[in-house]
């Protein structure tokens, strides 16, 4: 009887183990409440870590960028003050060939002028290419941007300040100016100048 009773003592009412088993339970989704609790910062801080690694990945692409337009910039302006600088020694090669042409065309024979003339059509075409034209003067108004005055003539075939003669041809390369043209200039006569003074009366001019 003593061994059955303690038997009995020994084994957990049902209501007690019902009440442990609930118990554990508890403690289980506590402790599963925990963990996630503990894990939702770290995967916070991991994407915090993305966007932060995201934005870093950007500001370089953004610098790298940056940085091959302003080599690309800079490689650009040494290749166009290399070519500058070539096409600034070849054009006196240019004034030669076109005073030896004209020279040539009083002694040699045509079918030897119209070969050099083709060489030089081909020069012309290669510089033409690379961007350079010739600059335009005879007839058109002086400018000092594009024309630097040899002299001033007086004439009546031209209006004043007109360019009369080209001495020496003026260069563009890409619109920019890369040797200015050696000219000269058409002024007005002294006799017309002195024949305009006589015309003005009592501090008025009339035009002619």
């Amino acid at each position: 009887m003593n061994s059955d009773q303690e038997l009995q003592d020994q084994e957990v009412p049902p209501e007690t183990q019902e009440e442990t088993e609930a118990a554990e339970a508890e403690d289980f989704i506590e402790d599963v409440g925990k963990v996630d609790l503990e894990e939702k910062p770290d995967k916070e801080e991991e994407e915090d870590e993305l966007k932060e690694m995201q934005q870093r990945y950007l500001r370089l692409t953004a610098d790298f960028e940056n940085y091959r337009r302003r080599k690309q910039q800079e490689n650009a302006e040494i290749r166009r003050i290399a070519n500058e600088r070539l096409l600034q020694d070849i054009i006196p090669i240019i004034d030669n060939f076109e005073r030896a042409l004209d020279a040539a065309k009083k002694e040699l024979p045509d079918n030897i002028i119209t070969g050099i003339e083709m060489i030089y059509r081909q020069l012309q075409n290669l510089l033409s290419q690379e961007g350079v034209e010739p600059v335009e003067s005879v007839g058109k108004p002086f400018d000092p941007v594009y024309q630097d005055a040899l002299k001033r003539i007086e004439t009546t075939e031209f209006p004043e300040g007109t360019v009369t003669a080209e001495v020496q041809k003026g260069y563009l390369l890409h619109g920019k100016v890369l040797r200015p043209a050696l000219v000269i200039v058409a002024k007005k006569p002294e006799t017309e100048i002195k024949s305009q003074s006589k015309s003005c009366q009592k501090g008025a001019c009339i035009d002619e």
